[in-house]
């Protein structure tokens, strides 16, 4: 299969991020006055999904409670857990890589556009990317298949298996497949082994030095 186009998730894929949304979602839960007991012993599935569905599948949540519960996180992600990540280890020397290549490489996030895009000029990859999509605050836009639509709307092309979605969790596979495009799973992120071959990813990669090798080929 040769490859055009690479859309890349951003947590666990591009960034660990769980610092900064572990803080975040143990201040929201502090301050909704949910007592630590009857947190989650992991909250790994917590990352990836759209906040307001995370809230609702981890801690049962409505939708009002859902709603409050993401303002709440928001307000705190937004001036302290934005900050805390690391990008892991050779993602920037695989990005420049598959850039000089010649791929075009879009951000296919279900983070929050704004939150999305001041994450990439902080990594330095602002010139890497050729576009960013995220979701709208409001939750707007969170489905990772309507990302991938409209990460394609704004590229005017169509969909292809020449297109190909890279990610850590099941919905960024799920998502590709919807909207009928390749997938890529990495194994080096949040998603585990079996959520992720359940999805039966076309290729999977197991470290950030895999994904030039895997992905060239390809082609």
């Amino acid at each position: 299969m040769k490859f055009t186009h690479l859309f890349f998730d951003l947590d666990g894929t591009l960034i660990d991020s769980k610092p900064g949304i572990f803080n975040s979602l143990q201040h929201t839960l502090e301050e909704i006055g949910i007592s630590r007991s009857d947190w989650p012993d992991d909250f790994n599935p917590f990352i990836g999904p759209p906040l307001r569905v995370s809230f609702k599948t981890l801690f049962g949540f409505d939708d009002d409670m859902a709603e409050k519960a993401t303002k709440i996180y928001r307000k705190y992600y937004s001036s302290n857990g934005i900050q805390e990540f690391d990008i892991f280890p050779g993602i920037a020397e695989a990005l420049t890589a598959l850039h000089k290549s010649g791929f075009s490489i879009s951000l296919v996030t279900s983070k929050a556009e704004v939150y999305a895009s001041a994450i990439i000029q902080e990594t330095g990859f602002s010139a890497i990317f050729q576009t960013i999509s995220g979701c709208e605050l409001n939750g707007d836009r969170s489905d990772k298949a309507e990302l991938i639509m409209y990460t394609l709307n704004k590229l005017g092309i169509n969909p292809s298996p020449e297109i190909l979605m890279i990610g850590d969790r099941n919905h960024d596979l799920i998502g590709a497949r919807t909207a009928r495009i390749s997938s890529a799973a990495v194994l080096y992120g949040y998603g585990s082994l079996e959520e992720l071959t359940t999805e039966s990813p076309l290729l999977l990669i197991h470290s950030p030095g895999d994904l030039v090798s895997k992905i060239t080929c390809e082609n």
